[in-house]
């Protein structure tokens, strides 16, 4: 756990001057404690609860791109410290017999991404938080979401009731929030696949020498191996490596639940066939078993702040996001600093628009980086190997140029009044953070699957890579 002493004593943030706004964060995952660091910067009063035990984090690799990484910058000592954590931005992608197809950068080569285990960048966030002074209190869970006019406020499970200006639930997909914000929460629809996860100690699995042929050597390396109905993705980051699996899976009764967990036997039968590196790796899984996590999709949601503006939801409590999109982790820290730079705009009295002004900018961004986790997916398991033997790219560029050139907390300033004038007297105004050439249309998780499973690639004008 970084401590301030290991972050740097000369690493004293600079803060906004003071706002008065009141802001309770509800869920300490990487949205919340992003926001909470970047509310205070911008001179808000910032206070956590968060649900977990303190210090218990989990998760495999995950890649924050170049667009969530211009505010932390602005952070002393905050980048240094992840980037200590940190893997190469880059993987190696392969068919599933072996056959290279080449070695990419995982977002823009320019700028650099964020490759890092989620624990860890977790527990960076988790110690700036703690060096910068912000209240956080843990075994804390919302169970209840209230506002009034001029507040917003959270029941424990405990039965306290806390109230601030304004409360952001970063509580992930299961966020109690949706009562108030929409009056219902949709329940989830399973995706049809399924994903196979787990993270263990990479020493005894080099005494394998299929596997010590592709790792041994190497301080940290990411393949991605493409096949029909499939795809893995293995990391190996200093003494750790992780594999994630996701797979076809019909089943009508899939349920979310981030602890079952299955035997890697599934996972073998999946890959069955493919080159011996796989199937290595696999069968070196500690105690044969596997996290077995059910991907499960909701529908966009296109209203993330309450009626009266006072609770706002962002990160997977607003969007959650398959793994394929390459994005989750990146749209929640947009979220964070473009959230945090609308209540400094709109100030005290005009947090209600604040909240909403932020949920204009940010939904069709979002919406359209999500579409891209079932595009790239579809790229995956529904190879055009003749088309990808001639152009590699195909499957080596995950994340659209305009997901990467974008700064959310600029966007924010550069946008907020013609927002607000739209959202209050309905002048015109379009946003210029999305896919270029594409106009927003509302779809739903079914019109996705269905065309997957009928075979039909679903094609959208604009220039989403």
């Amino acid at each position: 756990m970084a401590t301030s002493s290991s972050m740097g004593a000369h690493a004293i943030m600079e803060r906004e001057q003071y706002t008065g706004i009141s802001v309770l964060v509800v869920g300490g995952g990487i949205a919340g404690l992003s926001f909470a660091i970047e509310a205070h910067r911008k001179g808000h009063d910032v206070r956590v609860v968060e649900r977990r035990l303190r210090g218990e984090t989990a998760g495999e690799a995950i890649v924050i791109t170049s667009s969530a990484l211009h505010t932390p910058k602005k952070w002393p000592g905050f980048m240094e410290r992840a980037s200590q954590e940190a893997s190469a931005p880059v993987a190696t992608m392969k068919k599933f017999d072996g056959t290279p197809i080449g070695t990419f950068p995982i977002g823009d080569p320019n700028n650099p991404s964020l490759a890092i285990y989620r624990a860890k960048l977790h527990n960076v966030l988790f110690g700036y938080v703690e060096q910068l002074g912000i209240p956080i209190e843990f075994s804390a869970t919302g169970s209840e979401f209230f506002e009034a006019d001029d507040h917003g406020g959270v029941v424990l499970s405990d039965g306290r009731r806390l109230t601030a200006d304004v409360v952001v639930a970063a509580d992930g997909v299961g966020s109690k929030s949706w009562a108030l914000v929409t009056g219902n929460k949709e329940s989830p629809i399973s995706s049809g696949f399924v994903l196979y996860r787990v993270t263990f100690p990479v020493a005894p699995a080099l005494k394998n020498p299929v596997i010590a042929a592709e790792l041994e050597g190497f301080k940290d390396r990411a393949f991605l191996h493409a096949g029909p109905g499939a795809h893995i993705v293995t990391c190996k980051c200093g003494d750790d490596i992780c594999w994630l699996l996701t797979r076809r899976e019909h089943d009508s009764n899939a349920e979310e639940d981030w602890e079952k967990t299955t035997s890697i036997d599934k996972a073998l039968k999946a890959v069955e066939g493919w080159e011996p590196f796989v199937t290595e790796i696999i069968k070196a899984t500690p105690n044969h078993t596997v996290l077995d996590w059910k991907l499960m999709w909701r529908n966009p949601q296109p209203r993330w702040a309450s009626p009266r503006g006072r609770v706002v939801q962002i990160g997977d409590a607003a969007h959650p996001f398959l793994p394929t999109s390459a994005s989750g982790g990146t749209m929640a820290m947009e979220d964070a600093y473009s959230l945090a730079a609308c209540l400094r705009i709109a100030g005290k009295e005009n947090v209600s628009l604040a909240t909403k002004v932020h949920n204009h900018l940010r939904f069709e961004r979002v919406t359209c980086a999500q579409k891209m986790g079932f595009k790239n997916r579809e790229v995956y398991h529904n190879t055009d190997w003749d088309a990808v033997i001639k152009n590699p790219k195909i499957m080596g560029k995950m994340v659209g140029d305009w997901l990467l050139r974008h700064d959310p907390e600029q966007y924010a300033y550069e946008n907020y009044d013609a927002c607000a004038e739209h959202l209050i007297k309905g002048m015109p105004f379009k946003n210029t953070n999305s896919v270029p050439g594409y106009t927003y249309k509302p779809w739903t998780v079914k019109e996705l699957l269905d065309a997957s499973e009928s075979g039909q690639s679903v094609e959208d004008e604009g220039d989403w890579f």
